[in-house]
């Protein structure tokens, strides 16, 4: 619960007008510390030092704020490594994707493209659809985030329950 706390001041500063945070730094802080809600299948990682590799596509603001904001720090033990991508490029193996605002099926082909387990968090007004595990939204100055149980699932990604808590909408959740 401590580390969703820390992240929720950074949401509120964003929310209070200008002089504060900006959108992509707390977008780009959102992403940082998705990764520490994700249990990942066993095997994702091949030593216990490997990096978690985020891949940026499409928001440059988000990926240079996360380089700012991974810089020194880790995930659960690992290094952060940032890798601005462009659309149609190789991406290599990624942990998490973002894949910034653009058409569905621009999203729905690039997530497609990141077959595995792997984190694809998207910038739509309803990027579950096209495929996303997590979706940042703006509403009323506000981040906020849904998840999508089933995109995780078929993913073989677990989601922490206290980040589930915390979402805005769950798709797939039981009652």
């Amino acid at each position: 619960m401590l580390k969703l706390l820390l992240l929720l001041p950074a949401v509120s500063a964003w929310s209070q007008g200008p002089g504060s945070a900006r959108e992509s730094a707390v977008k780009a802080a959102f992403l940082y510390k998705f990764a520490g809600f994700v249990e990942w299948p066993a095997g994702t990682f091949r030593r216990a030092d490997e990096p978690l590799v985020v891949g940026v596509l499409g928001n440059e603001a988000i990926a240079a704020d996360l380089e700012q904001i991974a810089a020194g720090r880790n995930v659960d033990g690992r290094a952060v490594v940032v890798r601005r991508l462009r659309p149609g490029e190789a991406a290599g193996p990624l942990h998490v994707l973002l894949i910034g605002a653009g058409p569905d099926q621009q999203v729905r082909e690039q997530a497609a493209a990141m077959a595995g387990p792997v984190l694809v968090v998207t910038e739509q007004p309803q990027g579950l659809v096209p495929g996303g595990v997590l979706n940042l939204v703006t509403e009323r100055g506000r981040v906020r985030f849904a998840a999508s149980l089933p995109a995780a699932e078929t993913r073989g990604l677990r989601l922490s329950a206290r980040l589930l808590a915390v979402a805005q909408n769950v798709e797939g959740r039981s009652r």
